[in-house]
């Protein structure tokens, strides 16, 4: 704890100050500016509409984050069915465009390669691992059900949010600050000696973030445990569970800034090796990405429900993964799309009531069309933090199922009736074959 205290303090006093001495430098030009375009004037007479509409924002973000958890836990599986079905009309409909157009089908051909893709997975999850999908809606009714009831679930998630934002304004600091402005201005090159503030502060960044995120994580992966074995968790007991882990949350995310540094060197390397060098080079970026995040699949909470270690929770993860294959893929792919539905509605429900409240109080046309694109930016915030949320908890409630029928523990809160159809899909998908 000491050693995190350190790092955390160290990175926000050197992010502090390299804000504190670029506004000194740069802080009259910024209000110069501002008042340049009445900024201040038009926030004076605006301030109640303005108040008015920052509330809004929030009751409909905490309402739309009770309305997704409702549809989770009353639809299930059907999200995944509607997100299927919307999916594949996307992709497939792009592709037909350009036939239409009249572009001959031996030169657009390659656009069709996602929606058949796409197709072929959709034939593939609803006919051969049907059961297996079926078990997933399931979990989505639970996974509305856990946040419903415990809606700290989604206080971990924000705080990453919000941290996040403030580290990567610090850390656009402290580049700022320390680096020449002749290497910006191209004027000159990028060295040891007059780069080393972006390599230090880039490394405490990553560090930071994927720590503060795996925290999070753990903390809400600790609340959703604790649900399941039948007791009552409060924020407090999730926190005491991550911090029980500590040791190896911090393991944990140091290999990860490891790793995201190995995949920036290699696009490094295709980018400067050009042409084909940068398609390699991304795409072998993006393996080692997506197998580090397959071994860790289930990681953090093999550590949190086990008291493991960053190695054995590694070791436990990869051997969940192996057995259960099948289930990490749906995930990744149905489930995401059932997820999808939900951002969907986040969306179409900011915009609509962006366009009532702008035509209420306006009245006009164009401060309605402004009000409304405000409130559907707005709502990518709120719309993350319940996916991410959800993902959260979705991957715990499996690493849960998948113990309970490996015979690790019997008892859990999980309704008779879905207890029964999840048990049901479990047998039929065992029948049907073996995870890969």
């Amino acid at each position: 704890m000491a050693g995190i205290l350190i790092v955390f303090g160290l990175f926000f006093a050197w992010g502090s100050y390299s804000l504190w001495a670029l506004w000194t430098v740069y802080g009259a030009q910024v209000m110069a500016a501002i008042q340049s375009i009445g900024l201040p004037e038009w926030l004076t007479a605006n301030i109640g509409g303005i108040i008015a509409i920052f509330f809004g924002l929030i009751v409909l973000s905490l309402g739309f984050a009770i309305v997704a958890s409702m549809i989770a836990r009353r639809l299930g599986g059907t999200l995944i069915y509607i997100g299927a079905f919307f999916l594949n009309v996307i992709t497939l409909g792009i592709a037909i465009i350009p036939i239409i157009l009249g572009v001959p089908i031996s030169t657009a051909w390659p656009i069709f390669i996602p929606g058949i893709f796409t197709l072929l997975i959709t034939l593939l999850l609803l006919t051969v691992f049907k059961d297996r999908v079926r078990r997933a809606g399931e979990i989505i009714k639970l996974t509305g059900q856990v946040t419903l009831d415990e809606k700290g679930t989604f206080v971990p998630p924000l705080l990453t949010m919000i941290f996040t934002l403030i580290s990567a304004m610090m850390f656009g600091a402290i580049i700022l600050q320390f680096t020449p402005v002749e290497v910006f201005l191209g004027t000159q090159e990028l060295t040891i000696e007059n780069g080393w503030p972006i390599g230090v502060g880039l490394v405490l960044f990553l560090f930071m973030t994927i720590f503060f995120y795996q925290f999070s994580y753990a903390t809400t992966s600790g609340i959703v445990y604790i649900y399941m074995r039948g007791r009552d968790p409060t924020l407090g007991d999730g926190y005491r569970a991550a911090l029980g882990v500590i040791g190896g949350i911090i393991v944990l995310s140091l290999a990860s800034v490891v790793v995201v540094i190995i995949q920036m060197i290699l696009r490094r390397i295709g980018r400067e090796a050009g042409g084909v060098g940068a398609v390699v080079g991304g795409t072998a970026a993006g393996i080692v990405g997506w197998i580090w995040a397959l071994i860790n699949y289930f990681t953090i909470p093999a550590m949190v429900a086990e008291e493991l270690g960053a190695k054995d929770g590694i070791k436990r993860s990869a051997g969940l993964v192996k057995n259960n294959f099948v289930d990490v893929i749906i995930k990744e792919t149905a489930v995401r799309w059932a997820f999808g539905v939900l951002a969907f509605i986040f969306f179409i429900g900011f915009a609509l009531a962006g366009a009532a409240i702008g035509w209420f109080f306006t009245g006009d046309l164009i401060t309605t069309l402004i009000i409304t694109v405000v409130f559907v930016i707005f709502s990518s915030i709120p719309s993350t933090l319940v996916l991410r949320t959800f993902d959260i908890v979705y991957v715990t409630l499996l690493y849960v199922f998948i113990r309970r029928q490996e015979g690790d523990f019997r008892e859990t809160v999980i309704p008779a009736a879905m207890e029964r159809e999840l048990s049901n899909a479990y047998d039929s998908a065992q029948r049907s074959g073996p995870d890969l």
